[in-house]
């Protein structure tokens, strides 16, 4: 093997099982089949194995695991390299960690720059992280664990004398010449926060949280913690009326509730859930259901379901975890069926659900069984072109216990020139 090899075939699978199929294989025992491929180069069947190694502790646990990955590894292959360096910084073996990464990281190379700082880091060499980081602050991501790294330091204003300064961030979002590669407010927030001064780090945060129209999520998000972490009621609340107010509602609620002013928060979401406001519903309904107010909360979001328009999963997620809280998990399982009998959809998606709600109860088996992939022929699956749908029937047939047949269906439609690529996912 060798890493371009490697790297088409993590790509595309070919030759390959994959991720979802080797975990279903695993959990049925069938481990034997996972060696073999392993021992044939199969990346995903190797590292699952090393996971379980991992997990059944003990250094010959560790042993068994390097085994496995080491010939990927060797091959200089990033994820591989990655994947065993995470393993022996998570056993304190920094100093081999930090010399398998090093040779990456001298490279330029971006996720291993990054890994490898954060082992320098943890071995105490401050100063080396700042030498590797300082010169990269170009690259926003570098920045942030720049950042990051050096918390608790005393280096804050050196550190915003490396990052490139406020201003040549995007000043008209989605226009050719705009990056939020070069977007440093965050992080020189962060740093002026830091060093105590929150007056400044508010401002410059409040200065970018919308500019020509377009509200900053990130800044919004960071200006709505900063103001509430350190108790500034009043503006949260003169933020109400202006743009990106969503965000000064939700942690001014989470601050009347910490406060015990619970009625408070509830006031302040009633109003905006009863303007039609998804979110703010959604909120309301979690404050609900933190007190013990499952009856209330259930007739939020049922209300919110059916007024929120487009996907509204993310509101049904949290009612069937409501219903089953308030230990209803039948009425949530007949709440799902005429839901998806009125609005239809995918019929996964409605089983999905279901097992959610199964899964809560810790109806594990009957929740497993009912999630089982559906049957749908390969013709369909190749007609549509899905690299899921392949990937679910052989689940499918592993979950029937004929693991031979699952991969016989993967080497049909992943192997050589008829494989589906990973990206059709």
């Amino acid at each position: 093997m060798d890493a371009v090899d490697l790297d088409h075939r993590h790509r595309t699978y070919d030759g390959w099982i994959p991720p979802a199929v080797t975990a279903a294989l695993h959990k049925r025992g069938y481990d034997g089949i996972l060696r073999s491929a392993a021992a044939r180069g199969d990346w995903f069947c190797a590292r699952q194995l090393a996971e379980a190694a991992v997990t059944d502790g003990g250094s010959g646990g560790q042993v068994e695991a390097l085994a496995l990955l080491e010939p990927f590894a060797s091959t200089a292959w990033w994820p591989a390299v990655r994947t065993v360096g995470r393993l022996l910084a998570d056993w304190e073996r920094l100093d081999e960690a930090a010399e398998l990464l090093r040779p990456h990281a001298d490279t330029g190379h971006r996720e291993a720059v990054r890994e490898f700082a954060r082992l320098v880091a943890r071995q105490g060499h401050i100063d080396k992280v700042v030498a590797l980081l300082g010169p990269r602050t170009a690259d926003s991501s570098l920045a942030e664990v720049l950042v990051e790294l050096t918390a608790g330091h005393g280096r804050d204003e050196e550190i915003a004398a490396l990052i490139p300064p406020v201003g040549v961030g995007p000043t008209v979002p989605f226009e050719p010449w705009a990056t939020d590669d070069w977007d440093t407010v965050p992080l020189h927030a962060t740093l002026l926060e830091r060093q105590g001064r929150v007056d400044e780090a508010a401002a410059l945060l409040r200065r970018y949280v919308s500019v020509d129209g377009m509200v900053f999520a990130g800044h919004a998000q960071q200006l709505a913690a900063l103001l509430a972490w350190y108790g500034r009621e009043a503006e949260l609340r003169a933020w109400l009326d202006e743009d990106g107010e969503e965000y000064a509602r939700t942690a001014l609620a989470r601050l009347l509730e910490e406060r015990g002013r619970t009625e408070e928060a509830v006031a302040l979401l009633k109003q905006y859930s009863s303007e039609g406001n998804p979110h703010a519903a959604f909120e309301l309904a979690e404050l609900f259901a933190r007190h013990g107010h499952h009856c209330e909360a259930i007739e939020v979001l049922r209300g919110a379901v059916e007024t929120a328009g487009g996907d509204a999963d993310w509101i049904i997620h949290l009612l069937c975890r409501v219903f089953v809280e308030a230990d209803r998990a039948d009425e949530a399982l007949a709440y799902l069926d005429d839901y998806f009998a009125r609005h239809g959809g995918p019929p996964e998606e409605h089983a999905d659900a279901r097992a959610q709600v199964l899964k809560l109860r810790s109806r594990r088996e009957e929740a497993d069984a009912e999630h089982s992939p559906p049957a749908v022929s390969a013709e369909d699956f190749m007609h549509f072109g899905t690299l899921g749908g392949v990937i679910a029937e052989a689940e499918r047939l592993v979950c029937q216990g004929d693991p031979e047949k699952a991969i016989a269906h993967l080497r049909d439609h992943l192997d050589g020139t008829r494989r589906l690529r990973a990206e059709d996912l």
